[in-house]
């Protein structure tokens, strides 16, 4: 199972296509490959010091996201680039949900990210979500990784239709298709 979330609140958005490319090139890989994108337009975590998350409580879009990374060994983590930052929506879903009582969501898979952007971005994003899983990985001991190989989705509309579909950049389509494949090879190799 690979679970793709797609870290921007807005509907339909770049991020999005981003996802959506991402489970097509799965699928192309592997038409077997069980796969599905969490959109983070239903996103409805509260703030991490306001009213807590019940874990026996959870809401239809967090059962769905606690269920899908918890079957995953790969998870793709997306985020738009909001002024060279992730959006807040995911970095506050990682401190909400970076707790021992959530480790299936965190133990024993690899995570990618990915940074997006309408114009030349993404790279920082992707970065610093990186540090940030790696961080939450480190102080409660899950063993999993986030992998080195990072993608940066630049001009993404103009690469990208809205189904997620190439407009004819190869060069785009050549980086993409490297990120994919990369991290479906480390997850393979590590399990």
């Amino acid at each position: 199972m690979v679970t793709i979330l797609s870290g921007s609140p807005r509907k339909n958005s770049n991020t999005l296509r981003v996802a959506k490319a991402i489970k097509e090139q799965l699928l192309q890989l592997n038409p077997e490959t069980n796969c599905e994108i969490i959109d983070f337009h239903d996103y409805d975590v509260p703030n991490y010091n306001q009213t807590p998350v019940d874990v026996n409580q959870l809401s239809p879009w967090q059962q769905l996201v606690i269920d899908s990374m918890s079957s995953s060994n790969l998870v793709f983590v997306l985020t738009p680039e909001y002024n060279w930052m992730p959006s807040a929506e995911l970095l506050q879903f990682i401190h909400v949900f970076g707790a021992p009582k959530y480790k299936a969501i965190w133990e024993n898979k690899v995570f990618a990210t990915c940074g997006t952007s309408s114009g030349r971005g993404g790279r920082m994003p992707a970065v610093q979500l990186s540090n940030t899983i790696n961080k939450v990985l480190n102080v409660f001991n899950f063993e999993s990784f986030v992998s080195a190989k990072m993608f940066e989705s630049q001009f993404t509309d103009k690469a990208l239709d809205e189904s997620g579909l190439s407009l004819g950049n190869e060069e785009y389509n050549k980086g993409l298709l490297t990120f994919v494949d990369y991290n479906l090879k480390i997850t393979e190799r590590w399990h």
